[in-house]
């Protein structure tokens, strides 16, 4: 089963920092891994720290790569403590 995921986030670096580490050919190898389509990502007109995800990928997919990645994550300034993750499903 395909889930679209919405997640929010908050960042310690600039989004134009960020931006570079998820659109970078390892974030692209990395999403690929397991599946995972980003389709959007972008920052908050109102709060220039808060930025979004929107992604699909195989149940589950998700989990695994922050399992597996989050310290790769953070260090490229994400808090993931500050995930608020929403699942989407098209039946």
């Amino acid at each position: 089963m395909t889930v679209t995921t919405v997640i929010t986030l908050k960042i310690n670096v600039p989004f134009s920092e960020w931006v570079k580490s998820f659109d970078s050919d390892l974030g692209a190898q990395r999403h690929a891994e397991f599946g995972i389509k980003p389709l959007y990502r972008g920052v908050s007109k109102a709060d220039r720290s808060k930025i979004v995800v929107i992604h699909q990928a195989p149940e589950g997919a998700a989990d695994a790569f922050i399992q597996k990645y989050g310290e790769w994550i953070s260090s490229h300034g994400v808090d993931l403590s500050t995930a608020e993750v929403g699942e989407w499903l098209e039946e």
